[in-house]
């Protein structure tokens, strides 16, 4: 394996659980300061500049705004180490971790319920989420110790991903003894 070589994956959050109620909440607020305006601007008989401002407004309101609810989740791999990215909207990115996969405790499915039983027993005091959705196919958990930066505390995480064959291999490659690796539909 070309010690060099980059892999990366993105996978776009999906619409439910929280992520459709934060949408819809988002557009309640919108329609909310579209009324807030009108009222104001009756009351204040300045309708017709508001109609001027309202759909800049608005539009600037909703750029700054949607991109939270719009939320894409990358991991790539380069040289044994994995970083995990947020892409916010498409447009901003927000490096969320980096961790190099020698010192990854365990990767293993989710689905296996020794594994999982495993993961719960660890009791990882931070999580991160890497999937798309919790009925995700191939969905692998990484059990790792996170580094405090100003101490020397090390605290317990954790990372759920999609897995795609190549990622595995690759996981394999790095730290196989940490690794199981069951067949994926990817």
């Amino acid at each position: 394996m070309n010690e060099f070589a980059t892999y990366e994956f993105v996978v776009r959050q999906k619409n439910e659980g929280k992520w459709l109620f934060a949408r819809i909440g988002l557009i309640f607020l919108y329609v909310a300061y579209v009324v807030t305006l009108l009222s104001v601007g009756l009351l204040a008989r300045i309708v017709v500049p508001l109609l001027a401002l309202i759909p800049i407004s608005l539009w600037i309101l909703i750029f700054i705004t949607w991109r939270y609810v719009s939320v894409e989740y990358e991991y790539s791999i380069t040289s044994g180490v994995l970083t995990f990215t947020k892409i916010y909207g498409g447009r901003s990115r927000k490096r969320i971790l980096e961790l190099p996969l020698r010192d990854a405790v365990r990767i293993a499915p989710l689905d296996n319920s020794m594994e999982a039983d495993r993961a719960q027993h660890y009791h990882p005091e931070r999580e991160f989420s890497a999937i798309s959705s919790l009925k995700a196919p191939d969905i692998y958990f990484i059990l790792f110790e996170l580094d405090a930066e100003k101490n020397k505390d090390k605290r317990r995480a954790i990372l759920y991903l999609e897995a795609t064959q190549k990622a595995l291999q690759i996981f394999r490659y790095y730290n196989a003894s940490a690794t199981l690796v069951q067949k994926v539909s990817r």
